[in-house]
């Protein structure tokens, strides 16, 4: 019961830092000379519409959370697995990786079939030069599926320590309201070798037709979607 409450508010404190992150864009506290798209003017307006998807995604997040802890515990958290950070790396690495392939290939066919376009994923991009809170910004069902990817790696591996899947939390949303921010690449970028950077990803918001890898950049190198 302690992890569950912890992770939930590891989570609740990442959107809450996620969401003052957005306000101070739009408010043109910080930013102001890093836009990646300066042309698109994002005001408090923007803000607030964008707000409701965002309450209710994280509430479906947290209910995961509470259903993965509370019916797959023995599977997701290895309770007697010595942590080192030799293997919260090779553990991480590992999670991340099955993460960013799934959420590859099923970002790039909601983009291709047309029918899943239309009624699920373009409400993503309706952001055409989106804020950090935009990462949550999509259909239920689309933020639902996400969560397949990172539940698969855990489960191939027998279940992780507290630690990794807590490290995992942290720098995937982190990462994902960092190249939702619409400002170029900051330092957390750097850490990841093909890392997916801000402006990778704003492009595609741009363009939409390609770049549809997320955490890491090669699977657009290995298909030719790079743009």
């Amino acid at each position: 019961m302690n992890h569950l409450l912890q992770t939930i508010f590891l989570l609740v404190l990442i959107n809450l830092f996620g969401y003052i992150y957005s306000y101070l864009i739009v408010t043109n506290r910080i930013g102001q000379n890093r836009q990646i798209q300066p042309k698109f003017i994002k005001d408090k307006e923007y803000l607030y519409n964008h707000s409701y998807l965002f309450i209710i995604n994280v509430s479906i997040l947290i209910l995961f959370v509470f259903i993965g802890f509370y019916f797959f515990n023995d599977y997701i958290i290895k309770q007697d697995l010595e942590f080192s950070f030799l293997n919260l790396l090779i553990y991480l690495s590992i999670i991340l990786i099955f993460d960013d392939t799934f959420f590859y290939f099923l970002h790039r066919f909601m983009h291709q079939n047309k029918y899943i376009y239309s009624r699920i994923h373009k409400i993503h991009h309706r952001a055409h030069s989106p804020i950090p809170i935009d990462y949550i910004y999509v259909h239920p069902l689309e933020w639902m599926s996400g969560f397949i990817g990172p539940f698969i790696g855990i489960l191939l591996l027998g279940g992780v320590h507290i630690y990794t899947f807590w490290a995992y939390l942290i720098i995937r949303n982190l990462h994902e309201l960092d190249i939702h921010s619409g400002l170029k690449s900051s330092f957390l970028n750097s850490f990841m070798p093909f890392s997916g950077t801000n402006e990778h990803h704003d492009i595609h918001h741009a363009k939409k037709n390609g770049n549809y890898s997320s955490t890491f950049s090669f699977w657009d190198t290995v298909f030719k979607t790079k743009l």
